[in-house]
């Protein structure tokens, strides 16, 4: 059973439940993770951390080094007003992977970004 968790640190749960593949490479996980997200500047940059997050459990931990303007990954691409992070797993902060983080996002929510302590 998955356990549910509690973050301290100030993060960004990004929930990539349409583009996530089960077969996915650890560089792709990154890509898909990374963006194009509207995010808030100061709650953006106040955060440490970026959550992968696929049906409400976590699936990686990245640990964000900078934000920079999104960039069109494919034709229909919207990037206005949209960021994407620069980052490395969080060695750290492995014990996240494989939670749940149900508890931040409410039933039947559509923005798929949630600030946690940020």
């Amino acid at each position: 059973m998955t356990h549910k968790i509690k973050i301290s640190e100030p993060a960004i749960l990004l929930i990539i439940n349409q583009l996530f593949d089960s077969a996915m490479s650890a560089e792709e996980l990154y890509d898909t993770t990374r963006g194009n997200w509207v995010v808030a500047g100061e709650r953006r940059d106040n955060a440490k951390y970026a959550f992968a997050v696929y049906k409400g459990i976590v699936q990686e931990v990245y640990e964000i080094q900078r934000w920079e303007p999104a960039v069109k990954r494919f034709e229909d691409d919207q990037t206005e007003n949209r960021w994407r992070f620069h980052g490395i797993v969080a060695d750290s902060m492995q014990h996240y992977v494989g939670g749940s983080v149900e508890d931040y996002f409410e039933r039947g929510a559509q923005n798929p970004v949630r600030y946690v302590n940020c």
